[in-house]
């Protein structure tokens, strides 16, 4: 929950005291006020409306009230919203203030299954799971993430007998396991025995054939630790992991089958449940049990110890997630709330990508690349910086600008990767917020002591305290439809605003130097704590 001087509700509360108004007629931000009230159900009084609003709210906030069209535009006198930023940061080291709410909640993210390191297609799954992660937890609910480790299925037992097949003997790495899955895969067809070889290991698998589960955790433990480490590479840190392969191993599969068997039936001996006219498999004919059994097992798990359970899935997953979502509530009373966040395909210029085709590029690839990018423009600009420094902003910038590129589109749109567009360092780019925080860092170095004088605020410096203020909104608005690019928006709102402030209000030595140094001050503050959210590594000195 935030904590700060709600004006917006404030003014909606006394408004409804005298009409019938909701939540969504008050906008924020609006074209002419500091919040905008929609009157177009009072079209034909609006007149009448407007008058006695503007009598009724005698609140010493309240500078201007202005009716335009169909919309009543309210003023906050800027010195009091500025208190209201300046306050809280003094106060609790923060704008705004959170109250710690008793509920837990579960992001699980990423997920991918170990066969392969992981890549572009992929990122965009881990980049917004963890930037929700984090502005959950700001928000105050207690969070934390979770990776679903998919060692069962044929994919990660291709994995395994890929190496056994193709690289016995040898030494584990990442390179031969993906070298062996991808000839698992290509020499499949042509020889019908590895098909074979696969379904009997998955039957020993399911009977819970402990040193087999084992070599194939393994194995898997290879890839993922490479997964791992580049997700580090960006900030993203997974609380905990989940093998998918414990709950056959712990009969919690078996369990799920038994819990269900009276809702079960039968084709052959495959075992399924029905849902309107679908028919969704939980066992193959083998008895061997299908992913969607074990994803009910994990997420019965789930609800065992989290009050809200949020999955960031592929947009090729809503049909599983409408059928799990069905099966949970309708025949497993699942206990918890759970939201579903979709995102879009991310594809290359050049068509999709997939892993066992070895069509990718990785996100070491693009890590790597996007480094290097960044340390020829660092050298441009700044010949005189040493080695360490330009190694130091180089990894900042490169981390900040996938992250920053990828998390500022609505997830559910599609997403092409372009490298012009990623490695951009113009525009609404991490590097331009970036920019900005190290020159309001510079600007505060040279601050000397200056008096403090009345003046009254202008333009310039009106709009940088409006986009502070309203933070608190955005990331209500962040919350409430699980969207990190409401974030990622809001910073280029406030850096925008701060580059016209910047560019329009000399600083050090000018006569309201003591005024704009608070508001400086102010802004660095919000800057750490919107870019912590989305994991831009901010730095003093670009």
């Amino acid at each position: 929950m935030l904590l700060f001087d709600d004006y917006k509700k404030d003014i909606l509360e006394e408004i409804k005291k005298i009409y019938s108004v909701s939540e969504n007629d008050i906008d924020i931000n609006g074209d002419y006020g500091d919040f905008t009230l929609k009157i177009f159900k009072f079209q034909n009084e609006k007149e009448e409306v407007y008058s006695k609003i503007k009598s009724t709210l005698n609140k010493d906030y309240i500078e201007n009230i202005e009716l335009q069209g169909n919309y009543i535009n309210f003023f906050i006198k800027p010195g009091k919203m500025f208190n209201v930023v300046e306050n809280s940061i003094e106060t609790f080291g923060m704008y705004p203030n959170t109250f710690q709410d008793t509920s837990k909640a579960l992001i699980e993210h990423t997920s991918s299954n170990p066969t392969g390191p992981i890549h572009v297609g992929r990122i965009r799954n881990s980049i917004i799971g963890d930037s929700i992660y984090r502005i959950i937890n700001r928000f105050g609910t207690r969070s934390c993430t979770q990776y679903f480790v998919n060692d069962s299925g044929k994919q990660v037992i291709s994995l395994y007998l890929g190496h056994v097949k193709y690289h016995k003997g040898e030494q584990m790495t990442v390179e031969n396991l993906l070298d062996g899955y991808q000839k698992i895969y290509s020499n499949m067809e042509k020889d019908q025995s590895i098909k074979k070889e696969i379904q009997e290991l998955d039957e020993r698998y399911e009977r819970g054939d402990r040193e087999l589960i084992s070599d194939i955790q393994k194995t898997a433990s290879i890839v993922l630790e490479s997964i791992t480490a580049s997700l580090e590479k960006l900030g993203i840190h997974i609380s905990t992991y989940v093998w998918e392969s414990n709950f056959i191993l712990y009969g919690e599969v078996a369990a799920l089958m038994d819990q269900l068997s009276e809702e079960l039936k039968s084709e052959g001996n495959a075992k399924y449940l029905e849902i309107g006219d679908k028919k969704i498999f939980v066992t193959r004919q083998d008895g061997t049990s299908l992913y969607f059994a074990r994803d009910l097992v994990y997420h019965m798990f789930k609800s065992q110890n989290f009050d809200w359970v949020i999955d960031v899935l592929g947009e090729d997953h809503k049909d599983h997630a409408k059928n799990l979502d069905y099966v949970l509530h309708n025949y497993l009373d699942f206990p918890s709330k759970i939201d579903y966040l979709f995102y879009g395909f991310v594809s290359l210029e050049s068509g999709k990508m997939s892993t066992r085709k070895g069509n990718i590029i990785t996100v070491n690839d693009l890590y790597e690349k996007t480094v290097e990018e960044s340390e020829k423009i660092i050298r441009e600009k700044r010949p005189d910086y040493p080695e360490e420094t330009v190694n130091q902003i180089s990894n900042a910038v490169a981390s900040s600008s996938i992250r920053f590129n990828i998390v500022k589109i609505n997830a559910n749109k599609p997403l092409t990767f372009r490298w012009s567009e990623a490695l951009n360092f113009e525009g609404d780019s991490a590097p331009f917020i970036m920019y900005a925080y190290a020159r309001a860092c510079s600007v505060l170095s040279r601050a000397g002591n200056s008096r403090e004088s009345n003046s009254k605020y202008n333009e310039y410096e009106k709009n940088l305290i409006k986009a502070m203020y309203l933070y608190p909104y955005y990331l209500q608005s962040s919350v409430d439809f699980l969207r990190a690019d409401i974030i990622a928006g809001y910073m280029l709102y406030l850096v925008k605003s701060f580059n016209e402030f910047y560019l329009n209000c000399p600083v050090i030595g000018n006569e309201e130097e003591y005024k704009r140094i608070r508001l400086l001050k102010a802004f660095k503050r919000i800057m750490e704590d919107s870019s912590d959210l989305l994991g831009i590594r901010l730095l003093e000195k670009i």
